[in-house]
């Protein structure tokens, strides 16, 4: 499932930029609208899985970055 393999990709980002990258899911996922702690891998996992505009939109800054 390329959901799967996008949030193995995230988590195995080193430190700062897997926190910023999942900060950055949070936002965009909630309208700007997160400005708690980073985002659980469930909550990631599951904004990436029903939200196909926001994992094509990470998939290519992640491909971009890496």
């Amino acid at each position: 499932m390329q959901e799967m393999q996008l949030v193995e990709d995230l988590y195995a980002l080193e430190e700062p930029w897997r926190t910023r990258f999942l900060e950055l899911i949070a936002k965009l996922a909630t309208g700007q609208r997160w400005d708690t702690q980073t985002p659980s891998r469930n909550m990631t996992e599951a904004w990436l899985l029903e939200n196909k505009q926001l994992r094509n939109q990470i998939a290519q800054m992640l491909k971009t970055w890496t």
